[in-house]
Formats: structure tokens, C-alpha cells, sequence
């Protein structure tokens, strides 16, 4: 079941690399790299990025990791052929107090096809990031204000859609929106250790107004069945950004309904709706140096007490593409056991490249 597709995926890498092998001279570089944006071969595109972490959780092992190294390649081949693939190692501990630094995992994140239907309407098959909000589309460490992903950003809904998904942009400068449809698993799904929750038989959809060079607000809907326990939920969020000159604020609600037959052998629903909600700001004192200021509620529906988190943090931004981050992070509610954001102090070096 969970295999189905797997054939149509291996289809889209063959739709990747047949016209780079019809190609006349597919590698003939047309720009000299550039650090932070990738290098092109032609219609294709190398880049990436990566992100090094330091996690001091109080209570727990002090650990350094590559949490991320991610490499993306693509390709604009015409009207109908327009690849698109990340694959990450992702948690790779390479220090860790107390020996046994374990090993990370390989990670399909996206692959998908675009084919452009008209001027405005793009059909894309395959997985992709889901439009829930802002933060899980912009997910890549050098792009978010933090190293710690609010709970709401990730944890009530898929994050990874795998099917189809029409995206309608009315015009530049204008409303856009998404409907998607995943009408079966994941493809290509974490394991676990990686992720508590999987979803099947998901269909949601994504509004989305912006008001200027980074300010938006947005809405979304999403409707599924998470596997582990075979409940159905319906989960609606809201997401917005505004600045005021050095200051911008951003913040993400979601609120979900789950309802039916709990699985005998899964965890039992402690309530019947669950909730989170952040609010972030961040100030930018210089060009390079930002501080950061974050309050985040989430409760789980599977869990007794929600998670309230706290967090202050400075950026260093040497380039547009490149960010050293320093943070302190105070949770309280939800057990450690249960929660992914843990008491403590974090910090990283991520850059695209």
C-alpha cells in the first residue's frame, strides 16, 4: 500500500535525467559559480544548503550535529518537464558527550515534476512541502529566524504532501492559492525515530495575500487520517507577517479536530482538539545583527499539559546567504519524553551554497 507509488516517483527521476542525456552539451557552465546561489549546467541548476548545529538541552548529553546538508537540482526544460528533487542527510551527530554519536538518515524531502498549464496555473506532481502556513515552505535553516521550529509549524498536520498540487497565481503582486491531494501515503516517508506522526489520504488547500516586499497574511485548510492512531482531523491555520521599519513580526496559529475510532494499540485521545500558536519578532539593529524574540503555546491532543515556549536569541548575518544563530530556549508544560523543544541552549551556522 504504502509502495504504490513509488513506481511514479522512479518515473520523474527518469523524467529528470532523460533530456540531461539528450542534451548536446548539458555541462557547459553558462555562469561561473557563486557561493550562495548555486551553479547552473544549461537548463539545470545545482545548490543547496547546510546547517551545523550545537545542542545543549539541560539535563541531557551536550551534542554537536550536521543537522542538515541538503542538495537541490532542478531543471527548467520546457512547458510540461520541470524537475525538481532534495535529497538531505539530516541529524547527523558528529560530538557527543558521553561517546555514542549514532548516525543521521537520507531524506527524500521533495520530487516533484512542474508543468505549466497556463500563464498563471501550474500542476505539480510528485512531494513536495505543504502549504500550511509560512514556515514549512521557507523551512531551510538559512531562511528562518530560528534554530528551534515552533511546534505549530510542524507538528498538527503533513508537511510533506505527495500527489498533486495546483497552484493558481492570479497575477504578480496579487493573491495566490493551492489545492492539494495526497491519496495515499507519503512517499518516500521518515522513519519514527525521524517523526512521530504519518498521514494518508490528506487534501488541503492554501491562501495566501501579500501586502509587500515580505509582508503577508495567509489561511489554510487540511483534512486526513494520521496513520499511528487512524483518527480523522481537520486542521485550519492562519499565518501572517508585517514589518514596521527595523521590526518584523511574524505568527501562526493552527487549531485541528480529530474525531473517530481510536486503533487499539495506539495512545489514547486525551482531548478532542488540538491547538498551538506563536508569535515572533525580530529586530534588526544592523544589516548583519538581528535580535530575536519568540512565545509559542501548543497542546497537543495526545498529551495531558500543553507546551508553552519562550525563547531569545541573537543572528549574525555576514551575507544575505549565511547566518551564525545563538539562542536560549525555556519549555515548560509537556514532559521532555513527549516534547520535541527541549529546555536549554542552542547554536548554529547555516549557509546556502
Amino acid at each position: 500500500m504504502r509502495n504504490r507509488f513509488l513506481p511514479i516517483a522512479l518515473f520523474q527521476v527518469g523524467l529528470f535525467f532523460s533530456p540531461l542525456c539528450l542534451a548536446d552539451d548539458p555541462f557547459a557552465l553558462d555562469e561561473p559559480y557563486v557561493f550562495g546561489q548555486g551553479m547552473r549546467f544549461g537548463n539545470y541548476y545545482v545548490s543547496g544548503y547546510t546547517n551545523i548545529q550545537m545542542e545543549d538541552a539541560f539535563g541531557q548529553p551536550a551534542k554537536l550535529s550536521l543537522d542538515d546538508l541538503s542538495i537541490f537540482v532542478g531543471g527548467r526544460i520546457g512547458r510540461w518537464i520541470n524537475p525538481f528533487t532534495e535529497i538531505e542527510l539530516t541529524r547527523q551527530t558528529l560530538l557527543k558527550q558521553g561517546g555514542n554519536p549514532g548516525h543521521g538518515n537520507i531524506v527524500v524531502e521533495r520530487l516533484y515534476d512542474d508543468a505549466l498549464l497556463t500563464e498563471h496555473d501550474t500542476l505539480r506532481l510528485g512531494k513536495t512541502l505543504t502549504p500550511l502556513g509560512d514556515w514549512n515552505t521557507v523551512f531551510a535553516s538559512p531562511l528562518v529566524p530560528t534554530i528551534t521550529r515552533p511546534d505549530t509549524t510542524a507538528e498538527g498536520f503533513e508537511t510533506n504532501v505527495s500527489g498533486v498540487d495546483w497552484m493558481r497565481d492570479i497575477q504578480e503582486g496579487a493573491s495566490d492559492f493551492q489545492l492539494y491531494w495526497q491519496p495515499d501515503y507519503e512517499w518516500f516517508e521518515r522513519l519514527p525515530r525521524e517523526t512521530p506522526r504519518h498521514f494518508q489520504h490528506v487534501v488541503g488547500g492554501h491562501f495566501n495575500r501579500p501586502s509587500g516586499l515580505i509582508d503577508k497574511i495567509g489561511a489554510s485548510f487540511q483534512h486526513g487520517v494520521l496513520a499511528e492512531t487512524g483518527e480523522q482531523y481537520t486542521v485550519f491555520g492562519v499565518n501572517a507577517i508585517q514589518s514596521f521599519g527595523n521590526l518584523m513580526l511574524e505568527s501562526e496559529a493552527i487549531a485541528s479536530r480529530f474525531t473517530g475510532t481510536v486503533l487499539p494499540w495506539a495512545p489514547p485521545r486525551l482531548h478532542s482538539n488540538e491547538s498551538g500558536i506563536f508569535g515572533l519578532a525580530d529586530y534588526s539593529f544592523t544589516s548583519k545583527w538581528h535580535g530575536i524574540l519568540e512565545a509559542e503555546y501548543y497542546q497537543d491532543h495526545l498529551v495531558g499539559p500543553s507546551s508553552r515556549n519562550t525563547l531569545v536569541g541573537i543572528d549574525y548575518k555576514p551575507h544575505a546567504y549565511m547566518v551564525w544563530k545563538f539562542e536560549y530556549v525555556h519549555q515548560l508544560g509537556t514532559p521532555t519524553s513527549f516534547s520535541p523543544i527541549l529546555t536549554g541552549l542552542n547554536c548554529s551556522f547555516s549557509t546556502l551554497f
